[in-house]
């Protein structure tokens, strides 16, 4: 995969992390792997966080097995949604 390629791929997951978050919804590295074919969920949150978008998380068992579920507060959708902040 040539860089140029590899760049649009990872900005392609990131806006598609952030629209999902947008939306109000959570999401977990599980459900970005079966809803989008994402391998590389938590990268993209990491590089999310560090442009100062504030994805929050939280560990979850369910079943005996540990995930974390990730979310945007809905004061930032609200602030994001009225001014456009740009990521």
């Amino acid at each position: 995969m040539s860089t140029s390629m590899h760049q649009n791929t990872k900005q392609t997951y990131k806006q598609t992390i952030l629209n999902h978050l947008l939306t109000g919804a959570t999401l977990t590295n599980m459900q970005a792997y079966a809803q989008y074919g994402m391998t590389c969920f938590l990268q993209r949150v990491s590089e999310l966080r560090a442009e100062g978008i504030p994805i929050r998380d939280k560990s979850v068992k369910n079943n005996g097995k540990h995930y974390n579920v990730y979310w945007l507060d809905s004061d930032y959708i609200q602030h994001y949604k009225a001014y456009e902040v740009t990521p």
